[in-house]
């Protein structure tokens, strides 16, 4: 097989070739995959060494558990749950993060969050950001409960539904903690003079 024809194929029908005996294929699927991996990754760890290590740990673990893939789960939300959970095992390790009071970090306002808003939209905002590092900072002062919703929802393009099978969590939890995360990194980025 040649590039051209991967090119065209979808990642469960390149998974299936792997598990047939294409050996290059699993090389293939991991340059496609690893810029999206690295990103999420980097945007949860904000260090480059680490984000490097757990990144080269993410595909070790999908060429070990890829005979498990089951087809119902797209093969991305599959990456992405591997991924999370290696960043979570890597905190766990660290102890840096309270996981116990995970969901009630950077709280928020229900009523407040919901409330008409006559400031500029989410979208509005983020296209305003030109400077990459300042958003990125700015990112990294969300909660990683909202981070990362967002990172997989902007910079890895998944859909809500996917995002809450990469996370484990209800639909509509995923739904409120997205429109959370983008109200907080709206004040954020407002804060600052765009």
């Amino acid at each position: 097989m040649d590039n051209f024809d991967l090119d065209k194929m979808e990642d469960k029908e390149l998974v299936a070739e792997y598990l047939a005996g294409q050996e290059e294929i699993l090389p293939y699927l991991i340059n496609k995959h690893i810029k999206s991996v690295y990103r999420f990754v980097y945007g949860l760890i904000i260090d480059k060494n680490t984000t490097e290590d757990i990144t080269q740990e993410v595909f070790v673990k999908v060429w070990k558990k890829i005979k498990g893939y089951k087809e119902k789960y797209s093969f991305k939300t599959w990456l992405f749950s591997i991924a999370r959970n290696t960043v979570i095992d890597y905190w766990r390790k660290k102890k840096d993060v309270a996981f116990s009071e995970f969901d009630s970090v950077d709280g928020g306002n229900i009523l407040e969050d919901t409330l008409a808003d006559d400031q500029p939209s989410a979208e509005e905002v983020f296209s305003k950001v030109e400077d990459q590092n300042v958003f990125n900072e700015t990112l990294n002062k969300l909660s990683p409960l909202y981070r990362e919703v967002l990172l997989l929802k902007y910079a890895d393009d998944l859909s809500i539904e996917e995002i809450a099978k990469v996370l484990n969590r209800p639909v509509e939890t995923v739904k409120s903690q997205h429109y959370r995360g983008v109200m907080h990194l709206k004040k954020l980025l407002l804060r600052i003079k765009l």
